[in-house]
């Protein structure tokens, strides 16, 4: 299987996408909905405001009665009761009369406009007045003027923010129907990797990118599960897989992952075992190289409808090739339509990458007004450095035509912030 020929990176996406089929539908709780990806259209159950109401503070009247007034010929009313939100009253605008009402009230009737307590002036016997006409519907929200029953509120595909929540509460929506969230496990291999909290050995590490990625994985929508350091040994690591993957020697104390991740073992090293626990598992390898300038190690096999990624070792890699192939995979699964934004930026300072394969430079950005954005190449040195990784909001899409970019450059800008 360790023979199959390196491919570019879009051939790569290509690849990983095909095999992405959409995850069941489940009805939530809406509360439960925020972050999960909508499977359906949501609509609007009725007209909002169910009927005219006023836009403000003042008294509901007949604009016909208004007509003629002016500074020097106020026309004068008397008015009845208190109308406020959220009651219910049997006053009616008659000639001559109006009906003091509060912002959210539903206009009584015989009322067709509303005139602002500010624009009144006291009167004799306990009326006010008014020196300008008023139109009709002024300072009324029409029926259905915020939303049309039927009217679609949000579309399959997008994902539900607090927002969302509110508009499913302010149409008593309760349930809604959400793509299920992709099953991701994770396991990192490994003799020198030891656990946060336990004393390292000579020649170990604390293991960090297991930690890195889980996170990702929930921030992009999916459940993970951690199962652990395997050592480097390719019997043991497919029996510590088998958890994630529905059964095995350990059992399975869940159901099978759409999507298992290994970090570490993709290369083809004397200690890199991702291969022969492919062949042990019944998976199929796609591909195990890419042209990328970090990550491209990354293998793809499928085992079934399971997806299953081969991830470097190092914390920078492992991190970049899950931006660009894990978490694109994740969001087909969820059914999920947006992309990441891209961004036009300039380069902050000149920056030259190898030729012949496509790169992505992990950046940050920065906005000042009139000038734009600027955007910093984070990458120096050797991709074992953690700080780009940890800094960065950016991903550089670089021009795979160009070697060198001078300071002032555009470039395009994979925004990595929340979108």
């Amino acid at each position: 299987m360790s023979q199959l020929k390196t491919i570019s990176y879009r051939q790569a996406l290509d690849t990983v996408l095909a095999h992405c089929t959409k995850l069941p539908a489940e009805d939530v709780a809406f509360l439960q909905a925020l972050g999960r990806v909508l499977a359906q259209d949501v609509c609007a159950r009725a007209d909002d405001p169910p009927a005219a109401k006023s836009a403000m503070d003042g008294f509901a009247l007949n604009s016909s009665e208004t007509r003629g007034a002016t500074a020097g010929n106020p026309i004068a009313f008397a008015f009845d009761e208190v109308v406020g939100a959220g009651h219910v009253s049997t006053a009616v605008v008659t000639p001559g009369r109006a009906v003091r009402i509060m912002t959210g009230a539903l206009l009584p009737e015989g009322g067709d406009a509303v005139v602002k307590q500010e624009d009144t002036q006291p009167a004799q016997d306990g009326r006010f007045a008014l020196s300008e006409p008023l139109r009709q519907g002024e300072n009324v929200i029409a029926p259905g003027a915020a939303l049309r029953a039927g009217q679609r509120l949000m579309a399959a595909g997008e994902v539900v923010t607090a927002q969302g929540l509110a508009l499913l509460a302010s149409q008593g929506i309760t349930r809604v129907t959400v793509r299920r969230r992709p099953r991701v496990a994770l396991l990192a291999l490994g003799d020198e990797l030891v656990e946060p909290g336990t004393e390292p050995g000579a020649g170990q590490l604390y293991v960090s990118n297991l930690y890195a990625l889980e996170a990702l994985c929930t921030r992009y929508g999916a459940q993970a599960r951690r199962l652990g350091i395997a050592p480097d040994d390719p019997a043991r690591i497919a029996d510590m897989l088998a958890p994630g993957l529905g059964g095995g020697a350990q059992g399975s104390d869940g159901p099978a992952s759409d999507v298992v991740l290994t970090l570490g073992g993709s290369h083809l090293g004397d200690f890199d075992f991702v291969d022969d626990v492919l062949s042990r598992l019944g998976a199929q390898l796609r591909f195990r190289r890419t042209r990328i300038n970090m990550g491209g190690s990354t293998l793809f096999a499928t085992r079934g409808a399971t997806l299953f990624f081969g991830l470097p070792g190092t914390p920078a890699p492992s991190w970049l090739a899950f931006e660009l192939l894990v978490r694109p995979a994740l969001w087909a699964l969820s059914g999920r339509r947006r992309e990441r934004p891209l961004l036009r930026a300039r380069l902050s300072e000149g920056l030259a990458v190898r030729r012949g394969r496509t790169s992505f430079i992990p950046a940050t950005l920065a906005f000042s007004g009139d000038d734009g954005a600027s955007v910093r190449p984070l990458v120096r040195g050797t991709p074992l450095a953690l700080p780009a990784g940890l800094l960065a909001d950016g991903l550089i899409r670089w021009p795979e035509d160009r070697e060198r970019l001078e300071a002032g450059a555009w470039v395009e800008v994979e925004w990595l912030g929340e979108s």
